[in-house]
């Protein structure tokens, strides 16, 4: 079988196989990589099918025949291989729990592209289009990749979808290297693994109450609430490995959060008389979530600069000033401006701004982003007599 740019398709199955094409790996300067993964009812991906490109053809490794992949790791830890990803966040996530591994040297084509000035978040048959001059059909990307025997057409869709990255990566690297912005995609390469490895680290759980809307509504006691809540759904999901919202939906832990602020002491029978939160919920969890409820509540672990509450009008003032100002770096720089910054990180600022505190970069602004803007949000703050931003990073 062959892909539809002609390179051979080599089905792997057996450990010897494995470790036969892991060695040849190891000595490439790059690989390209692509998972197919199921998670309709599941917390953890689960791995269906590893694609890998050398370049000279694809390979489909079948990860439910394969039992140790400490050869497969050893090529992901290589610092002398680049990883070659299309939108890789959900793919490093999968490697993650899959491998315990992520890439030592990473590259993503769907940022480069939109380094290389030819669009934001561009999806990997548009980027084929644009770059190799062909249409990939999208007719197996609802397949069920754990059911076996996968057929000749799943096979054939799983090779196309890695068989053009190594074309396209060298084209993106070349256009890169000529604009000055390898180093660019170098610190967002970084700044995504490391930001993967958290989403598996209790830090991480414990500010997911942020995410929860409406949650600024919350006096601060029913806040804490919430954010207890939230951690305890973040382990009982991996625990039980299944979605959070078949845990708790954010509804229903607001509704118990809400209830705080009306009770002293909350009973299984307040969650039973609340319409908000489903009987199923209260009948598997009730007795567990009333003492997480009525536990003391601590404070220190919300922060309320990080909740979404509607803007102000100075806010959003000062919101258009940053946005004009990274317009305008877009511009010159030939990107677009979400690359730069998106609007939930210029609110983020603002809202630092707003609170006359110094300011602490947030990581997804930090590195270059950071210089580029740094003095014009500065002036925006200025103009608006607000207090500046601090260059603390």
């Amino acid at each position: 079988m062959l892909t539809d740019n002609g390179q051979r398709i080599a089905y792997i199955e057996t450990q010897a196989e494995l470790e036969e094409v892991c060695r040849d790996w190891l000595t490439l300067p790059v690989v390209a990589l692509d998972t197919e993964f199921m998670r309709t009812n599941t917390f953890y991906p689960r791995l269906g099918l590893l694609q890998v490109a050398d370049g000279s053809q694809c390979y489909l490794i079948d990860p439910l025949k394969i039992s140790d992949w400490g050869c497969f790791i050893s090529v992901l830890s290589n610092p002398g291989c680049e990883i070659v990803l299309h939108s890789g966040g959900e793919d490093l996530l999968t490697l993650l729990i899959v491998f315990g591994q992520l890439p030592s040297t990473y590259f993503d084509t769907q940022v480069a592209s939109a380094y290389a000035g030819l669009g934001f978040s561009l999806s990997y048959q548009a980027l084929v289009r644009e770059i190799i001059g062909r249409e990939l059909p999208k007719d197996q990307t609802r397949s069920d990749w754990l059911k076996r025997p996968l057929s000749e057409s799943q096979l054939k869709y799983a090779a196309n979808d890695v068989c053009y990255l190594l074309p396209i990566y060298r084209v993106l690297s070349s256009r890169l290297d000529l604009r000055g912005y390898l180093g660019f995609l170098k610190e967002d390469a970084k700044a995504q693994v490391d930001s993967t490895k958290l989403s598996e680290q209790s830090n991480f759980w414990a500010l997911t109450y942020t995410t929860v809307s409406n949650s600024w509504r919350l006096n601060d006691n029913a806040l804490a609430c919430l954010q207890r809540l939230c951690v305890w759904r973040e382990g009982q999901a991996r625990k039980k490995d299944l979605p959070r919202s078949w845990i708790a939906k954010d509804a229903e832990l607001l509704a118990i959060a809400q209830l705080v602020r009306e009770h002293r002491k909350l009973t299984a029978r307040d969650l039973d008389n609340c319409a908000a939160i489903g009987s199923a919920l209260v009948r598997r969890h009730g007795d567990k979530l009333v003492r997480l409820v009525n536990s003391p509540p601590d404070f220190s672990l919300i922060d309320r600069s990080l909740l979404c509450p509607p803007l102000s009008a100075s806010l959003r003032g000062l919101i258009k000033g940053f946005r004009q100002a990274v317009q305008n770096h877009a511009e010159q720089m030939d990107i677009s401006p979400e690359l730069l910054a998106r609007k939930k990180q210029l609110v983020a600022v603002a809202q630092k701004v707003r609170l006359g505190s110094d300011f602490v970069w947030p990581p997804e602004l930090g590195g270059w982003r950071r210089d580029r803007l740094a003095a014009d949000f500065l002036e925006v703050a200025g103009n608006l007599n607000l207090r500046g931003v601090s260059e603390h990073g």
